[in-house]
């Protein structure tokens, strides 16, 4: 697979301007020499100009600090989601279009190239049986190509991947790659556990502080030592104020934590007696039996946060709120007052899409 001859560069700049939101250097300089409409792993590269008009955002379903870059083809996007204003602080993950949660795949656009060569790998040893013997082999043609021109232009250890043989080994790979993707991070841990590996907890501890807001770590280690007798309320209290969108749910096999998809609920009624003497408005409300995806109970926590000034909180519990309701108004409502904290605090990253979703939003 060579790199396409363009007929322009792709002005990247446009977005980068017009959002506050910069795209990582690599990932730019992958479109450039490749374009749009190219397939690499399960993920199709969507043209330039789609990504630089946001075309491709879909407001009021997808958490604001989220960019779509590429498709798998059945209404799931790969998406970049930055967290913060410096170039490196992003991650790439795949949104689900069925349930608008997204998983946290990597924490650079290289090690996403790398799970997209780990992928087309694994698209040679397991395969569809739907598939006739001829387009079988025709797939593997294709995927080795594609892993084996990754491998040249980015100096990957092919000959490492190629001893894959299981899940277990995709995971400890990626996570040998890169030591933040979080999802494989959880995989390791969980899978560890059931063997009764105590590095297990470890590295779902380390999972932890990757990135807070995340659920699988917090419920995964919850589970595995109320399974043991031990006392697990510590992970779960932690659980219930995290991101009812980033919770390690998935449906792809490959992803699947077996976490629940209404995590939340069930950890709230885990850790319902310890709210008794809570301190926090939201955690005696889940103890008088208040849902944990009742909007306004978190609209409610995002004002607590941004009072206590942790503005990155309120933006987490703003997206909570917006996907805790199906109506466009409230939606509309919610997104008004998120603008004003972003644009007051300084989040141009976050205000300038927020903008564009209220211009959108049906």
């Amino acid at each position: 697979m060579k790199g396409k001859n363009l007929m322009k560069r792709p002005r990247f700049e446009k977005f980068e301007m017009k959002y506050g939101y910069y795209f990582p250097e690599d990932f730019k300089e992958f479109m450039y020499f490749y374009g749009g409409d190219t397939q690499f792993g399960s993920c199709r590269f969507e043209y330039p100009d789609n990504i630089i008009n946001n075309l491709l955002r879909i407001p009021g379903k997808m958490d604001f600090h989220l960019i779509p870059f590429g498709d798998v083809g059945n209404g799931d996007y790969y998406c970049f989601y930055r967290y913060g204003i410096g170039k490196d602080e992003y991650f790439i993950g795949i949104w689900l279009h069925e349930t608008y949660n997204f998983v946290i795949l990597t924490s650079s656009f290289k090690g996403f190239l790398y799970k997209c060569m780990l992928d087309d790998y694994l698209a040679t040893i397991v395969h569809g049986d739907e598939l006739s013997e001829e387009e079988i082999e025709i797939c593997k043609t294709e995927s080795m190509e594609r892993c084996i021109e990754l491998s040249k232009r980015y100096g990957f250890d092919f000959e490492k991947v190629k001893k894959m043989r299981s899940e277990f080994d995709y995971h400890k790979l990626m996570v040998e790659f890169d030591e933040m993707a979080l999802q494989s991070l959880c995989f390791l841990g969980k899978n560890l556990i059931k063997k009764r590996d105590l590095n297990g907890l470890d590295i779902l501890k380390y999972a932890l502080n990757v990135y807070p807001f995340y659920t699988a770590p917090y419920y995964l280690l919850g589970i595995s030592l109320l399974n043991q007798g031990k006392d697990f309320r510590k992970y779960f209290k932690e659980a219930v104020k995290t991101s009812v969108i980033l919770t390690g749910y998935s449906y792809w096999e490959e992803d699947y934590l077996e976490i629940p998809e209404d995590v939340h609920r069930e950890i709230a009624l885990y850790v319902d007696n310890e709210l008794k003497d809570a301190e926090t408005v939201f955690e005696k409300k889940l103890y008088l039996g208040a849902d944990p995806y009742d909007y306004s109970l978190r609209l409610e926590l995002a004002r607590e946060y941004i009072l206590d000034k942790k503005y990155h909180h309120a933006m987490v519990e703003y997206n909570n709120a917006i996907f805790c309701t199906d109506s466009s108004q409230i939606k509309r409502e919610i997104l008004e007052e998120a603008y004003i904290c972003a644009r007051e605090y300084g989040l141009c990253f976050i205000k300038g899409i927020i903008e564009h979703d209220l211009k959108y939003i049906r």
